[in-house]
């Protein structure tokens, strides 16, 4: 065969999801999965006409509902399974699972706490009855639920992870550094919970370790603005000041239209007295972001300070405009997702630990559909 015959070795590259949505296509590979799904569904229909009282089959169409998104089908097959035989861990699994992502929180503890009786080993039982629990602010039960994972399955990184989560909302610092530091073992590269590691370590007031783990975290991505902010804060709290602005300026650069590292910088500047810069990058921080009540009210004081009164009073205006709509529980820049990139149950990025978006379904609650 001559050169120019021989057979070619294309390599097949995975594209991300979102360069299909972008495009305005559906992703292949989830045009596949649906496509199964939908067989699958069809052929379980057709089986459970010649045998309607056939509980795994039930179970089956419960769980194929799920995997469609259909939640009230799901619950009303699952129901049905239940009603037949109250004794079968699974179907309360997935009947609880279920609820959860329908957003029916209480039928979901309840049932799920069902589901642990009568299967106590079932690790995948206590990570969504976790779930649930963080997403009704019972982080006492969620950290118990968590470390019951851990205690059936001890190499649950996702599970740390949650625990993690948990810990922190609970206010117990000391023991989500420990947690962190653990499953840190498993995946040292983690950056995700280096960043929660030296946020636990920030808040505790540790900020040796803060700034150790934040000089890690950069190390790991040296993109992320984000890790630059929290890399700054760090400098800062240790006196570090040429450092620090160096840091809140490289997240500037790599993210230009980003408020937080000039809202960061001026805060630091206004620390030191050099008022005047504090005031430039608070203008620079509310133009590129009119919501951020933080920079509106810095920039009051700041104005205050130099005797620019009618501007001051304007700033002030508008900071007690943005608190008046902000919902409760929101940041002080008016986003009420917070940037202590804490992985897990309650993502703080938006997202939770099994992946995907808080707008697509619910975190904390894995399939548990197989």
């Amino acid at each position: 065969m001559s050169e120019s015959t021989k057979p070619t070795d294309w390599i097949k590259m995975k594209i991300h999801p979102e360069i299909f949505e972008e495009l305005g296509v559906k992703d292949p590979e989830e045009a596949k999965r649906e496509l199964a799904i939908t067989k699958r569904f069809r052929e379980v229909k057709k089986e459970l006409k010649k045998d309607p009282e056939n509980l795994e089959l039930l179970m089956e169409l419960g769980s194929l509902y799920m995997d469609g998104g259909n939640f009230n089908d799901a619950i009303k097959e699952l129901t049905v399974v239940v009603s037949k035989d109250k004794n079968i861990a699974r179907a309360q699994k997935l009947l609880g699972t279920a609820y959860a992502m329908n957003n029916q929180e209480d039928e979901a503890i309840i049932v799920l706490n069902k589901a642990a009786e009568l299967s106590p080993d079932d690790a995948e039982i206590f990570f969504n009855l976790g779930g649930v629990y963080m997403l009704k602010d019972f982080f006492e039960n969620a950290i118990r639920s968590f470390s019951r994972v851990i205690e059936i399955d001890p190499g649950d990184t996702l599970a740390y992870a949650n625990l993690a989560a948990a810990y922190d909302q609970y206010g117990k610092l000391d023991e989500e550094i420990n947690t962190l530091k653990k499953v840190l073992m498993f995946n040292p590269e983690d950056r995700e919970l280096r960043s929660a590691l030296s946020t636990a370590y920030f808040n505790s007031g540790n900020y040796d370790e803060a700034l150790n783990s934040a000089l890690c975290v950069v190390d790991l991505d040296d993109k992320d603005p984000q890790a630059y902010c929290n890399l700054g804060s760090c400098y800062s709290t240790k006196d570090m000041i040429d450092e620090a602005i160096g840091a809140f300026k490289k997240a500037s650069e790599l993210s230009p239209d980003y408020s937080l590292p000039h809202t960061n910088l001026g805060s630091l500047y206004a620390t030191i007295g050099r008022v005047e810069k504090a005031i430039k990058e608070f203008k620079q921080a509310v133009t590129l972001n009119d919501h951020d009540a933080l920079a509106w009210f810095n920039l009051y004081n700041c104005y205050k300070e130099v005797g620019r009164t009618e501007d001051g009073n304007d700033a002030y205006r508008r900071y007690e405009e943005i608190m008046k709509g902000q919902p409760m529980g929101a940041g002080a820049s008016g986003d009420a997702v917070n940037h202590n990139n804490i992985p897990g149950g309650v993502s703080q990025s938006g997202g939770y630990a099994g992946g995907g978006s808080m707008g697509e379904s619910q975190p904390g609650t894995e399939s548990a559909m197989s």
